[in-house]
């Protein structure tokens, strides 16, 4: 359930009639214990007197029911149990009761009748309080009771003691997944429990709760980036990111984002790769800090992921097929699979010893992730220009004569063509173009050689951003006819592009080539596959036909429209084309008599998840 639909389920029990309790049901680390304290409870306790119980460390059931009445009993009063001032009081309860119960204590003799008084006391104060707006009992830790308290007694204690003597709306909170008692606890569950809300984290709250409103200036600016890189961990490994992990990962970060904004500050040289330097790192400790406290990475076997520390290659060659996979390769496997991880991470022994020992070295982290990411090399004739300045105008019309023959070179890419021109541009303005030859013409058609290129190789294409565009080739974008040309030469291998890769995504649905398709998706480009299956010989070839491959298609259905919130956003529009291809799978369903059974049973399901998706994207 998401938090505002939790929220309200919670909000109608407490306000309702239900004569028994209700569960909160989660993973450890999955945040129950935050939406209590931070969302929930700061709301209601402006009506309800809420009480919120943690069940772990009590050793008897006897010992658990009298804290518990004691703080039920302070609670009643109008004080708030958690308090320093209140938690004396509620050891001596002999205390509130100004001297009655007090002078019984005195007497040895009647200290058991002091007991009974105070019991006497406590019970009348909390049947007093047992009307509406009614009174709200929340029990936490269930997971984490002793074993010298049988989960069933305290269950069977709350629904005759709290629930039907003085009227309490109790919610237990737990994971019911690590309760010993197993049979015991949901066989006794049934009989006190209403119903179970499951509860787990949004995405969308971590962002606002976690990242946003941190005060580190790159979890803020870094938002969508990082949970999208715990989206894929969840995904990859099916299950969520602890809480706790997250919220440590969170606190190692804050040390070391501190490490290295000093060291900018005494290396302002190095300040303008702060942003990719601060993404390794995080990229570094993300893998690390959850292997942590998983429990897989320990100091005793940090020796077992020494291949991975200041490398870039993660490939370990097999000599063998079933040649079993050492830690570090294991590693690569739960978390290399999500491109924002791999593009950016370097594993470096700082990282490991901030996780560890909570100390840092900036010095030696970016010393290595230069090494690895800022390699030197020579200096290109692209790169020399940026001197022009500094030039002797013969040195200058040299460079240009270089920079011309490299960018009608056939392994010239697009951006130094594009850079070269500008740069021509720029000096032909400023009369400081020094060669008599068309470069216009020349580099006009090297770019569109070097698009061509680019189809003919399989190389990953320029994608055409008119705003970036605009903002690094701004002499090309103030010549209206040249940067027209050159928008037509970008647009038509946009368009070219887009055609190439929805057709590739296809393919690679039908052909089940999982590395494709997640390179496709997670490139950004907006691709219709549905009318990509109208149009192709797919329709006839791999879904109507024996043998149909529905189950594939279904599959990245449910994967990257079902299970993602927000895919409306991305996939508007397509409405119209999911309706006709309901239609033509309906009608090959329905009107060819000659489809095998198990056929037909993955065509139905295909067309339900179709139906499923445009439900959706009406909400």
């Amino acid at each position: 359930m998401k938090k505002n639909q939790l929220f309200s389920s919670l909000s109608n029990y407490i306000n309702g009639q239900d004569q028994f309790a209700v569960m909160v049901d989660g993973p450890w680390g999955s945040g129950k214990t935050f939406f209590f304290k931070h969302h929930f409870i700061p709301c209601i306790c402006k009506k309800h007197r809420t009480v919120y119980f943690s069940v772990y460390g009590y050793e008897s059931l006897n010992e658990l029911k009298t804290a518990l009445f004691n703080q039920l009993f302070v609670t009643s009063l109008g004080m708030q149990g958690d308090k320093e001032n209140t938690k004396s009081m509620i050891k001596d309860l002999a205390s509130l009761t100004k001297g009655t119960i007090g002078a019984f204590n005195e007497l040895k003799p009647f200290v058991s009748l002091a007991h009974t008084a105070e019991n006497i006391l406590i019970k009348n104060r909390l049947l007093s309080q047992n009307k509406t707006p009614a009174s709200v009992l929340i029990i936490d830790d269930l997971e984490r009771i002793s074993p010298q308290i049988h989960i069933s007694d305290l269950m069977g204690f709350l629904l005759t003691d709290l629930i039907e003597d003085y009227g309490y709306r109790v919610i237990l909170i737990g994971n019911s997944k690590e309760i010993q008692e197993d049979e015991k606890f949901f066989s006794m569950r049934e009989k006190v429990v209403s119903r179970v809300l499951l509860f787990t984290y949004d995405l969308k709250d971590i962002k606002e709760e976690f990242l946003q409103h941190s005060n580190i200036a790159f979890l803020q600016d870094n938002s969508d980036w990082l949970v999208e890189i715990i989206e894929d961990y969840s995904r990859h490994n099916e299950r969520q990111l602890n809480l706790r992990t997250l919220e440590f990962i969170l606190s190692t970060f804050k040390l070391i984002d501190k490490n290295l904004n000093q060291y900018f500050e005494k290396n302002p040289e190095q300040n303008s790769y702060s942003k990719e330097i601060k993404r390794s790192v995080f990229a570094n400790l993300f893998v690390i800090a959850t292997e942590y406290r998983a429990g897989i990475l320990t100091r005793e076997n940090l020796k077992d992921i020494d291949p991975l520390l200041n490398t870039r290659n993660f490939y370990f060659m097999h000599m063998k097929d079933d040649e079993k996979k050492s830690p570090a390769e294991q590693l690569t496997i739960r978390y290399h699979n999500n491109t924002n991880v791999t593009k950016v991470i370097m594993y470096d022994s700082s990282v490991t010893n901030a996780i560890f020992n909570g100390d840092f070295s900036a010095q030696h982290f970016v010393d290595c992730w230069k090494g690895l990411f800022k390699p030197q090399k020579t200096i290109s004739n692209l790169e020399k220009v940026s001197n022009f300045r500094e030039m002797t105008d013969d040195q200058l019309k040299d460079l240009e004569g270089k920079m011309l023959k490299d960018a009608c070179s056939p392994k010239a890419e697009i951006n130094d063509i594009l850079l070269a021109f500008n740069y021509f541009m720029f000096f032909d303005k400023n009369d400081i173009y020094f060669h008599d030859n068309n470069y216009s013409n020349q580099l006009i058609e090297a770019l569109q050689d070097a698009v061509t290129r680019s189809f003919d190789s399989n190389k990953s294409l320029y994608i055409y951003d008119p705003i970036e565009f605009n903002f690094q080739y701004s002499a090309l974008v103030n010549d209206a006819k040249t940067s027209s040309r050159i928008r037509d030469i970008l647009n038509s291998a946009k368009d070219k592009n887009h055609r190439l890769e929805t057709k590739n995504l296809v393919k690679a649905i039908f052909n089940n080539e999982t590395d494709t398709i997640r390179n496709i998706t997670q490139s950004g480009i907006k691709i219709n596959i549905f009318k990509e299956l109208l149009e192709s010989n797919y329709l006839n070839n791999a879904l109507l036909e024996p043998k149909s491959k529905a189950t594939l298609l279904d599959n990245y259905l449910n994967s990257e429209y079902l299970q993602i919130s927000n895919s409306h956003d991305f996939h508007h529009g397509e409405q119209s084309d999911i309706s006709k291809l309901i239609e033509k799978i309906e009608n090959y369903t329905q009107t060819d008599n000659s489809i095998g059974q198990i056929d037909r049973f993955n065509l139905n399901n295909l067309v339900k998840t179709l139906k499923d998706i445009l439900t959706k994207f009406k909400q």
